[in-house]
């Protein structure tokens, strides 16, 4: 309760509020806990670099982690969240925890170091799978994206 600032145990003996009240005061601030917190985070950690703040809604999913599933989508899920969170396992990252010489360069490509940036917007393997769901990202996020390709 004090993280939150939510009072005391007495003072909530005191003043009893309705379940409903309650509930919306205890949502409100855990969102706005963690809004703090996510807020003062975000210069410390490369990973909530990429997280929109005008995006962001506590209590909502992100819109990338929102669409209608399919079973493929489903399946796809896995990698997304590992790819927003940074523990999908790309041949740099690879190099860097293994004790043998891996080479991390894309395997796909060749071009490159296989890097989440490489993989999600420049690897020319997948030139045709990004381009096809460029769309939605555009209608997602709104604006013009386009000049990270």
């Amino acid at each position: 309760m004090w993280k939150c600032e939510l009072g005391t145990v007495a003072d909530l003996a005191d003043n009893t509020p309705t379940k409903g009240k309650w509930k919306t005061r205890v949502l409100k601030a855990v969102h706005s806990y963690w809004s703090d917190q996510i807020d003062s985070l975000t210069p410390l950690y490369s990973t909530l670099f990429f997280l929109r703040q005008d995006k962001y809604v506590p209590g909502k999913i992100l819109p990338l982690l929102s669409l209608e599933y399919t079973a493929r989508e489903s399946e796809r899920l896995k990698t997304k969240v590992r790819l927003l969170t940074g523990t999908y396992m790309l041949q740099t990252k690879r190099k860097n925890l293994n004790q043998y010489d891996i080479n991390p360069t894309c395997q796909m490509c060749g071009e490159e170091n296989e890097t989440a940036e490489h993989f999600v917007l420049k690897c020319s393997a997948l030139h045709s799978v990004r381009q096809s769901i460029m769309v939605d990202i555009e209608r997602q996020w709104g604006g013009d994206n386009r000049d990270f390709l």
